[in-house]
């Protein structure tokens, strides 16, 4: 059974040289790629459910979600490898951490902005806690 390989994907630059280090490092790996709609600037976390009652704002959070996954796919596709996508809603690192206990992963592949100091403390660093939570061994790719 081929290793099941789980990118977070936000479509920046890290994210981009993650899903490709992915493909490179797990040729007959099955991946899946995530998008995080970061809820923490909303006034207040979307029904989904109830599209009628979701904001201009959340509607737009999930549009650009849409577009990052759409260019994983572009990506898989121009590699010739198929990539599941998925969208979750909340804060970035504890969505992608309860992706990876709840889901069947067998590693995480994630893109670091390569932060250090006052920057990283004030920013926080997502692939530092998926890094020190993970249930499933994490790579970096910087």
């Amino acid at each position: 059974m081929p290793p099941r390989i789980f990118v977070p994907f936000d479509d920046s630059e890290p994210a981009r040289d993650a899903l490709e280090y992915a493909f490179d490092l797990f040729p007959d790996g099955e991946f899946v790629a995530l998008a995080v709609v970061d809820t923490t600037s909303l006034p207040y976390i979307p029904n989904i459910a109830d599209d009628a009652e979701m904001s201009d704002d959340a509607r737009a959070l999930l549009d650009d979600a849409a577009d990052q996954l759409a260019a994983a796919e572009a990506i898989a596709d121009d590699r010739g490898v198929d990539v599941e996508t998925r969208t979750r809603m909340g804060t970035p690192a504890q969505e992608i951490l309860e992706y990876a206990e709840r889901d069947p992963v067998d590693h995480v592949v994630i893109g670091s902005h390569g932060r250090s100091g006052v920057t990283r403390i004030l920013l926080g660093s997502v692939a530092e806690v998926v890094v020190r939570h993970s249930p499933v061994p994490v790579t970096v790719v910087r």
